[in-house]
Parts: structure tokens; C-alpha cells; sequence
């Protein structure tokens, strides 16, 4: 069994391609869709077949954990999970992990995202909040002139004191030190970078 983060089968709409809220999983050559709708802190599944639901579910959740509450099809309760308690921040007082943004993805949120759905992860570090993930969705929520944002503290590999240490080195202190890269140029230094840092 194999899990996509689907952004190409007809099956999906344009908006869940758009965010990655739509996930294919593989088995036996048969192909199981399963798309999630969200709305704040809620998400309407829609499939065809219910067999790996729980995958989906879960697979999601590594990129959107703040979700906590699923509906089926027809709009019936399925499945929630704990609360993740979520307060506001100002976004120029969080630090970014990362270094680059991809613009292809602002493009994309400027079409398809509110910017006031939007929950980010971050950690304290050395008394500080930091940017765990969804770097795009920080610099895009920036250039809505967003002033805060929903965040939620989660757990955090050790690497991420490197990425931070490294981005500070780079005089990236704030959403403002993030450059902005075309998608081929953000796919190739990207790549470049986690290729080389993981291979030690």
C-alpha cells in the first residue's frame, strides 16, 4: 500500500490539488481517492471507498494537525480527534525554519485560501516562536498584510535548531527575510540543500 499526495487525478478538485488536501492510495492496482474539504478546524471527506480512510486520514493530518473534527459524504459525523488548542501571533515575530519560497504556491493560495483559515505549527526555541512548516503560507498571508495568524505548538525533530541556526546566519529573522523563488529554482535549491545537510 502506497500513499500520494495527489496534485494531478481528475478525481479531485482544482482547490484540493491546489492546497494538497488530496491523497491517492495504491493497493493492488486499485486506486482509492479520498479528498478533504476544509473549513477552519473541520473537513468534509469525500471518496470512493471507504477501505483506507484511516490512512487518509492520517496521512493528512501530518500536514494539517490543527484539523480534528471529519465528516463523510453525507455530512455525518466520522471521526475527531483532541483539540489542539491554537492562539494568534503577529507574524513579524515569527522565526522561519527555512529559507526560500516557492511562488508557484502563492499563486495558487491567492486563488484557492482565506487567509484567515489558515493555522500554522511552531515551537518555543530558546524563547522563541518558530516556524515549523508552511513556510509559502506564512509569505502569502504576509502579502495579504495579515498582521496575525493562528498558530499551534507542536513537537519538532533536532534538525530544525540547525535550520534555525542557519537561517539566522542568513539574516533570515522574520517572513521578510524569505526569498522568493521561481518553482524550478525552489525545487533545485531546496533539493540541493536537503541532499546535501541529510547526507551527513
Amino acid at each position: 500500500m502506497e500513499i500520494i499526495r495527489d496534485r494531478e487525478s481528475s478525481f479531485y478538485s482544482d482547490k484540493a490539488k491546489a492546497l494538497g488536501n488530496a491523497f491517492t492510495i495504491l493497493d493492488n492496482n486499485q486506486k482509492y481517492y479520498y479528498e478533504f474539504e476544509v473549513n477552519d478546524t473541520k473537513a468534509l471527506i469525500k471518496y470512493n471507498d471507504l477501505k483506507y480512510i484511516e490512512d487518509a486520514i492520517n496521512e493528512f493530518r501530518i500536514y494539517q494537525k490543527h484539523v480534528t473534527k471529519f465528516s463523510d459524504l453525507g455530512n455525518n459525523f466520522y471521526k475527531a480527534f483532541d483539540d489542539i488548542f491554537s492562539f494568534k501571533l503577529p507574524i513579524k515575530c515569527i522565526q522561519p525554519s527555512s529559507f526560500f519560497i516557492d511562488l508557484s504556491k502563492i499563486e495558487m493560495f491567492e486563488e484557492y485560501l482565506d487567509p484567515e483559515n489558515v493555522y500554522l505549527p511552531v515551537a518555543i526555541i530558546n524563547d522563541e516562536y518558530v516556524l515549523l512548516d508552511h513556510h509559502n503560507l506564512l509569505y502569502f498571508l504576509d502579502q495579504c498584510n495579515q498582521k496575525l495568524v493562528n498558530v499551534f505548538i507542536t513537537d519538532y525533530e533536532e534538525y530544525i535548531n540547525d535550520f534555525v541556526y542557519l537561517a539566522k546566519e542568513n539574516n533570515i529573522l522574520n517572513v521578510k527575510g524569505l526569498k522568493a523563488l521561481s518553482h524550478e529554482e525552489y525545487e533545485e535549491y531546496t533539493k540541493k540543500f536537503y541532499d546535501e545537510y541529510f547526507s551527513y
